[in-house]
């Protein structure tokens, strides 16, 4: 079992994602706005974090990448986004993201991100 934070500020895409993950026994944190992102972040320990880019700005996802790399046991951060900018996605992966995920993010990708982190 990971514990998992899902950021984005569709409320509809954090609700469906929670629902398929919890009912595959992850424990799943949710996030739709930064702040509510970080709080969870600075209380919780967590295995992998899929956030979105944009969540309440253009880059505020990498804002959460770089609090997430603060934390003693860093998790598995995995950026997701709808837009292909490879100076965005060199950026993310130079701060510590795993990995730049595409939208739309089929519940098999979620799947395979979190084998590979081990769970």
């Amino acid at each position: 079992m990971a514990r998992i934070l899902i950021v984005d500020d569709e409320p509809d895409i954090v609700e469906f994602q929670k629902s398929f993950l919890t009912r595959r026994k992850h424990e799943v944190f949710a996030a739709t706005d930064t702040e509510s992102a970080l709080a969870v972040i600075r209380k919780e320990t967590l295995d992998i974090v899929f956030c979105d880019l944009r969540v309440d700005t253009d880059t505020s996802g990498l804002d959460i990448l770089e609090e997430v790399k603060k934390a003693k046991a860093a998790p598995a951060f995995y950026l997701i986004t709808g837009i292909i900018d490879r100076k965005m996605q060199e950026e993310a992966l130079r701060k510590g993201a795993k990995e730049v995920i595409y939208k739309p993010v089929p519940n098999q990708i979620l799947e395979a991100k979190i084998k590979e982190a081990g769970f």
